[in-house]
């Protein structure tokens, strides 16, 4: 079983640890010079506004006290980051950091008996020792636990074990959500009739080395409970 330990809506998280009146509130962080969006609180994205959303067509809203911005602080980013991966190095046998605010789990053996409480355990230590809350997805392999996360974050426990038979929620999730397959190739899949992640898991082969080549049958075999993706560890 692999684990996903993902920060939740990251660098504005970091920023209320040390601002507490940013709690609660629509607020994203900027990129460098000021330029455009790149992180939201939840409270941000209900208002729709998007990622990358320039600053300048959303001042007019921060003067009227509408919503918060901060500028970015890499540093501190990476300094909150580092102490989140100490944490999961005394909690696990291995890591890989995928990013500055995912980093993929092997739990112990002794973890097995309830992904859940184990997760939920790791989760807490992080949000009292570092502030930032988290969310954590357990599955056979990186791509599904990726999956297993995305739900985990919408759940209040923050903690998700995806089944032995996860066709339901893969049925729901469309194709180009789906890590490994990006925009560029959905249309692709979708021309195909390759619309969801249960439909990419089901389909043939030779279809979809035909559409994405060895990478693509590879995140197909990742959704069928197959480890088939290596990333480079940046610990």
């Amino acid at each position: 079983m692999i684990g996903l330990v993902d920060g939740n809506n990251f660098f504005v998280s970091c920023e209320r640890v040390f601002n507490r009146r940013l709690v609660g509130r629509p607020v994203a962080v900027l990129s460098n010079n000021d330029g455009c969006c790149v992180a939201r609180s939840n409270e941000f994205k209900a208002l729709g506004i998007s990622m990358g959303t320039p600053y300048f067509q959303l001042k007019h809203r921060e003067k009227s006290g509408e919503i918060s911005f901060c500028s970015s602080n890499y540093e501190l980013y990476g300094d909150m980051s580092r102490r989140i991966i100490s944490i999961l190095r005394d909690e696990s046998v291995d890591i890989e950091q995928y990013s500055i605010d995912e980093a993929f789990i092997f739990p112990p053996t002794t973890a097995a008996k309830d992904y859940v409480a184990y997760g939920q355990r790791i989760r807490a230590k992080i949000l009292r020792w570092v502030g930032i809350p988290c969310g954590i997805g357990f599955a056979p392999t990186k791509t599904l636990a990726k999956i297993a996360d995305h739900i985990a974050k919408k759940r209040p426990e923050g903690v998700f074990v995806l089944p032995d038979d996860p066709s339901e929620f893969l049925a729901n999730l469309p194709c180009g959500e789906v890590w490994g397959v990006g925009r560029r190739l959905a249309p692709k899949l979708r021309a195909e009739r390759i619309l969801t992640a249960l439909h990419l898991r089901d389909a043939q082969d030779d279809t979809l080395r035909s559409l994405g080549g060895v990478t693509l049958l590879r995140t197909a075999m990742e959704l069928r409970g197959m480890a088939s993706v290596n990333i480079t560890s940046d610990t």
